[in-house]
């Protein structure tokens, strides 16, 4: 007779099995996928420049020790920028790459910076872009005039990381200084394509006016104006110097620190005040006539930080009221002399007035007069500080 085997429990087996399958692994020594860090350069930040008929593109590295923080960082930590040309955006990037020593990765771009050279091109440039798989729409756009080299290899404090400065992180200046937001990509692709708006993008440029080491002057990013775009369409530069009453029309501003002039003297301050608060409204106004007539509303708050003599908050509040007011209305005819809507009067005629915007189209798309754009301004100083005004 045959003899019968006595079957093993599934209980006891299992510890067996597991030996078994554990012994499988042995041979594997790591991941076999891993990526070596060191084999890679990863691209932070894109320049695109456009001269005779070939696009120039600039890619900005930085090491990752130096992005690191330590306590004892004092040296100016290195970039490193390349630079390739070629018919195509993709195409200038591929030729870079033929003298990079490693894989240029672009799964860590934070910034596209575009010359305004290449302004014309914007359309071409956010397609190649954006077409690619790394791409990320929280990427921060900007223009500039200077050269985008020198842009990228500019001072930072302290020997911190290009990752500091108002390149990478354009919202620190915007929370003590406002001028204009920064605009993310998903941003820019929005606003070049929708209705009755006008694209701005912010311009950076470079200065050693202000800031010095004990060894040289430092030469730093600060905000120079504006580019605008209407309908996909470029249109002009616009320096800081004639735009700055859009601040007052953003509803994100953050603050601002302003010196009231004495009323008919404008080289003699009678105090400084930060204003903190920013409410606009737009009313459109109808004649019957059929032009485009709007009244803007600005209602502003802040206190007073320095005071130059005792005086009245009434005082205080007309003179903000003033300059305010007088700095809008500059901005609006400086725009409409370009052809440019600066405080986007045509978005709010789209959204709120659908049959008027009907309308201007077919009268001929012209924008709002100076003179048909009244600009009202309210100013409450919510507190004057330590101290009392008189």
């Amino acid at each position: 007779m045959r003899k019968k085997h006595k079957r093993i429990p599934l209980q006891a087996r299992l510890p067996l099995l597991l030996l078994a399958a554990l012994s499988f692994c042995l041979p594997i020594s790591g991941c076999w996928d891993e990526i070596d860090l060191t084999e890679q350069g990863y691209v932070s930040a894109i320049g695109v420049d456009y001269r005779d008929g070939f696009y120039e593109i600039y890619a900005q590295l930085m090491q990752f020790a130096s992005i690191a923080k330590t306590d004892s960082q004092t040296k100016e930590t290195q970039v490193w920028v390349g630079s390739g040309r070629g018919r195509s955006v993709l195409g200038a990037i591929a030729d870079l790459q033929r003298s990079a020593q490693f894989v240029l990765n672009l799964e860590h771009q934070k910034v596209l910076l575009v010359h305004e050279r290449a302004m014309p091109h914007m359309e071409d440039i956010l397609d190649a872009n954006n077409r690619q798989r790394a791409s990320r729409y929280t990427s921060f756009v900007f223009g500039t005039k200077e050269p985008i080299e020198e842009l990228f290899k500019s001072s930072t404090f302290f020997g911190h990381s290009h990752l500091m400065s108002t390149l990478y992180n354009p919202k620190a200046q915007y929370e003590q200084r406002s001028y204009i937001r920064p605009l993310s990509m998903q941003e820019m692709v929005r606003h070049l394509h929708e209705k009755g708006f006008t694209a701005l993008l912010p311009s950076l440029g470079m200065t050693k006016a202000d800031w010095s080491n004990a060894n040289q002057r430092l030469n730093v990013q600060q905000y120079d104006g504006l580019f605008a775009f209407t309908q996909k369409r470029f249109m002009t530069f616009m320096p800081l110097s004639r735009t700055s009453g859009m601040r007052w029309l953003d509803p994100r501003f953050k603050q601002f620190t302003l010196e009231v002039m004495k009323e008919g003297k404008e080289e003699e301050t009678i105090a400084t005040v930060t204003i903190d608060g920013v409410h606009p409204r737009y009313r459109l106004v109808s004649d019957g006539e059929g032009s485009l007539k709007y009244r803007i509303e600005l209602g502003l708050k802040g206190h007073v930080v320095e005071l130059n003599a005792p005086i009245d908050a009434a005082i205080i509040e007309k003179g903000v009221e003033e300059q305010i007011r007088l700095d809008v209305e500059k901005t609006y005819a400086y725009g409409y002399a370009q052809g440019v809507d600066l405080f986007l009067i045509l978005e709010d005629l789209y959204r709120n007035h659908l049959r008027e915007w009907q309308e201007w189209q077919r009268s001929g798309s012209r924008l709002a007069k100076p003179e048909d754009v009244e600009v009202k301004v309210k100013f409450d100083l919510v507190h004057t500080g330590k101290f009392d005004l008189t």
